[in-house]
């Protein structure tokens, strides 16, 4: 992965193996922070890329006991 190229949600999502919705829906949310945006288009650096790889995967509310 090229450090320094930011990019696009389109390819970030394919990083990630998930659909853009769902990365717009992590942005959202607050759980992915895009670099920047251009346009309407969100930008993404490759830190953020692998920091989002190594994310908590869960569904749903937290269960508390």
């Amino acid at each position: 992965m090229e450090g320094s190229k930011l990019r696009t949600t389109q390819e970030a999502a394919e990083e990630l193996g998930i659909t853009p919705g769902h990365l717009r829906t992590m942005i959202v949310l607050g759980k992915a922070t895009p670099a920047q945006q251009i346009g309407g288009t969100w930008m993404f650096s490759a830190a953020e890329i692998e920091r989002l790889r190594h994310r908590k995967k869960t569904r749903g509310p937290d269960k508390k006991k």
